[in-house]
């Protein structure tokens, strides 16, 4: 990942690493850390560092070489030089003076990148449409055409060298190349056109209630959705068109993240464990808000529905025979007055949970913050 010109960040399972192409500053990760390559302009020093090596108190005029620093598992930033030792602590001081800004923001680009998983799932629901927003449009086709080879003028030299059959044999053959770009590019300028036509068709009658598009429109909307975990989706409407009925699988918690990092003053990249506590309330904020992803996404692409029931599952698994089963956690049916309700500019200050209480949802919690079983709306209830 690029983080800034010259500034490159990778992330794995067992540490952060940043590479800084100009002024001499490089970080590469691996399983023992995060080590930075580090020259002081001017200064002729370079440095590397392992965490297992110790350090050998060398003065810093001996120092030569790359420098290196990883975060340890503590946050802690080392620096070694290139034979993997560690540095003096003048040396260290000099580093840190001087590349200070770099590297706070290698520590940061780096908690950013750790925390991303867990702030998608607690914030998918910020990216819920307005019941009033457009319905979606592809672009039109804007792919330029490939353009025709030029048939090269015969000077004098070629005629009297006989190269008039060589120059046309080129041609043709640049001719027949162009020839299957520009079918490749038609074939590929009808496709998307029709798909283009396709998607406007199914939106412009699913808004009339017709419902073979309306299940066409759901679909590309509910396809289109980038979930941060797996999430399946079903759906069946009501006899008249004006409800629809949602059932949403959701994750549990071995599938949210555990772990969070935060940069702290003292120049440490903290790596946090999320509690089993937390872990429990992050399923449950994740839960209500795919819910409420999922009824926003219906309301916008839907005009002609009126009510939504909304229903989450936990997939169990039945310990007196081993099978898996699905247990209801929440259920809602939701207005579209009500949802209109909702001020979708300020989605950053809306909680699902909350929002689902003034429907009369179903759901409950137990001491330990784990839902409880429910008993879902079930689709006549639509009315």
């Amino acid at each position: 990942m690029t983080l800034a010109p010259g500034i490159r960040l990778n992330i794995s399972k067992s540490g952060v690493s940043a590479s800084f192409g100009p002024r001499g500053l490089s970080v590469t990760a691996g399983k023992r850390g995060t080590p930075l390559n580090l020259g002081l302009p001017g200064t002729g020093l370079s440095y590397r560092e392992r965490l297992d090596s110790p350090s050998t108190g060398r003065p810093a005029s001996e120092l030569s070489g790359p420098v290196n620093f990883e975060v340890d598992s503590g946050g802690v930033l080392r620096f070694t030089d290139a034979a993997g030792h560690e540095l003096p602590a003048a040396v260290v001081r000099r580093i840190k003076a001087q590349r200070a800004n770099e590297i706070t923001e290698v520590l940061n680009r780096a908690a950013e990148k750790i925390n991303r998983d867990l702030a998608a799932c607690l914030g998918v629901h910020l990216a819920t449409p307005s019941p009033t927003s457009a319905p979606i449009c592809l672009p039109a086709f804007d792919s330029p055409a490939p353009q025709p080879p030029t048939r090269e003028a015969l000077s004098l030299m070629d005629k009297l060298l006989f190269r008039a059959g060589e120059i046309e044999q080129d041609y043709a053959a640049a001719q027949a190349r162009h020839d299957l770009e520009l079918a490749a590019w038609q074939a590929e300028r009808d496709a998307h056109e029709k798909e283009r036509a396709e998607v406007d068709k199914a939106f412009r009658l699913a808004a009339k209630g017709y419902s073979a598009h309306m299940e066409a429109a759901l679909d590309l909307v509910l396809s289109g959705i980038a979930w941060p975990k797996q999430t399946q989706v079903a759906y069946l409407f009501s006899h008249d068109n004006s409800g629809i009925a949602v059932d949403v699988d959701l994750p549990d918690e071995d599938e949210t993240p555990r772990i969070s990092a935060e940069v702290r003053t003292t120049g440490k990249l903290a790596m946090k464990k999320r509690s089993d506590a937390q872990c429990r309330r992050d399923v449950v904020a994740l839960a209500f808000a795919s819910l409420f992803r999922v009824a926003g996404e219906v309301f916008a692409a839907l005009p002609a529905i009126e009510r939504v029931l909304v229903s989450g599952y936990i997939q169990r698994i039945d310990q007196a025979t081993g099978h898996p089963y699905d247990e209801y956690v929440i259920s809602a049916i939701i207005d579209r007055a009500q949802w209109q309700r909702i001020d979708f500019e300020r989605l950053h200050a809306v909680d699902p949970a909350a929002t689902f209480a003034t429907f009369d949802a179903r759901f409950g919690l137990d001491r330990s913050s784990r839902f409880k079983p429910i008993q879902p709306y079930d689709i006549e209830d639509l009315g």
